[in-house]
């Protein structure tokens, strides 16, 4: 990422009698504003106010806690302008700083203020200047105009994370399994544990985990590879192991090898037409979770308390593993991420943030995932429609669009023809 500096330029001098004019024989610098590209325009300043502050994040606390104060962030600096055009030739002046002020400006592109004793900033005009005139007044217009400090673009914060890749966002996840693992098993070796229940909730996780994998089309031994995963969570409860750490470690293992099962299917010479919505039903499985239950009701304290934590590592590991798969999605349209992302919060809700370790590897992978979404060329989803079947390929050649990218969005069963609407980019 560029650097960016929100210091005070440097003043012409800082001696202000120097600062308004070099010598004394000499004519008083005037402010100046300069569009992109354009030429500096002076003007006559009449009043300048700079603004900026600090934001805070201030908690309050009952009983006689007080308050605390967290800084977040400088606000942005905004400078008001207000100055007159004077002279013979005021009208031409007027004319030439509206249209200078009409240019669009921005972080990459800015104008520039310059004045006698600040120095020259660069700027992005507000939402709202005014130039007025007076009949009793003649000669003259006086102007106003809001600027607000130039920042750091959005594109220029991302130019470091270009070269981001979903390896990142795999990291960030993978932080997530620690401190939800002990969390869980804390949680229930601090009092005691109703082992029926454990037993029976994490039978209904294999359960689930083996109806995500239901969904999943590819070669016969990767979704072995897949699926003995899964039933090691089986093994470990009819072995009678108790242990909530090893029970919860399983899970996180069988929906790890899920992820690496989908990767693998992804890359596979195999790969055809019937296994390019892996991906997506596998995925809005795992988003699902926000609503995951354990059937029945808990009558005891442990019996409850085994449930809520199991239905919790639950969701925790389904958001960890959904980060992952969309991270790994190379192609996705902006309805589709933003969809994704609406849902990926949901879940992100629904799970116990009171472990600080928890709540900051959410919020990190959150973090993680929205940087590379970001640097992705998301594009804007299209719809036409073919009312005779037509070969894919013409299709494709048609639309401007690659094969491949119309079998990710449309459920194509024929290897050849298609009819009716297709959707493409």
């Amino acid at each position: 990422m560029s650097a960016f500096d929100a210091s005070l330029p440097p003043p012409h001098n800082h001696f202000w009698r120097q600062a308004y004019r070099t010598d004394e024989g000499e004519t008083p610098r005037m402010a100046t504003y300069q569009c992109p590209d354009g030429e500096p325009i002076p003007f006559i300043l009449h009043g300048f106010r700079f603004s900026g502050g600090q934001s805070k994040d201030t908690a309050e606390y009952p009983f006689g806690g007080l308050w605390s104060n967290e800084s977040l962030n400088e606000k942005p600096q905004s400078l008001n302008i207000e100055g007159f055009l004077r002279g013979a030739d005021y009208i031409v002046r007027r004319n030439a700083m509206i249209e200078a002020l009409r240019v669009p400006t921005c972080d990459d592109r800015p104008g520039y203020i310059d004045l006698p004793f600040w120095g020259r900033f660069p700027v992005v005009v507000g939402d709202r200047y005014e130039v007025s005139e007076s009949p009793d007044q003649q000669g003259q217009c006086k102007i106003s105009i809001p600027f607000t400090r130039a920042g750091l673009s959005i594109e220029s914060r991302m130019q470091g994370l270009d070269g981001l890749e979903s390896a990142d966002v795999d990291a960030a996840a993978g932080m997530l399994e620690a401190p939800a693992i002990e969390e869980f098993e804390t949680t229930l070796n601090s009092r005691i544990v109703d082992t029926a229940t454990l037993r029976a909730s994490f039978g209904q996780i294999k359960n689930s985990l083996l109806a995500v994998n239901g969904r999943i089309q590819g070669p016969k031994r990767v979704l072995n590879t897949m699926t003995s995963s899964v039933l090691g969570i089986l093994s470990l409860v009819n072995q009678g192991i108790n242990a909530p750490g090893q029970l919860a470690q399983a899970a996180f293992n069988s929906a790890a090898a899920i992820f690496a099962g989908l990767v693998e299917i992804r890359n596979s010479t195999q790969r055809n037409g019937r296994t390019v919505d892996n991906a997506r039903n596998v995925l809005f499985m795992f988003l699902a979770a926000s609503s995951f239950r354990l059937p029945g009701e808990a009558v005891t304290v442990s019996q409850k308390t085994t449930r809520t934590a199991t239905e919790n590592l639950y969701r925790t590991m389904a958001f960890s593993v959904s980060a992952k798969i969309i991270a790994d999605m190379d192609f996705l349209t902006r309805e589709t991420a933003c969809g994704c992302w609406r849902l990926l919060e949901k879940l992100e809700d629904s799970i116990d943030k009171e472990n600080p370790a928890v709540h900051s590897a959410l919020r990190d992978t959150l973090s993680a995932l929205s940087r590379r979404l970001s640097s992705q060329k998301t594009s804007t989803q299209k719809r036409r429609h073919f009312p005779s079947a037509v070969p894919v390929l013409y299709i494709a050649h048609y639309l401007g669009c690659t094969e491949e990218n119309l079998r990710r969005m449309n459920r194509i069963g024929d290897s050849f023809l298609v009819q009716g609407d297709v959707l493409y980019v």
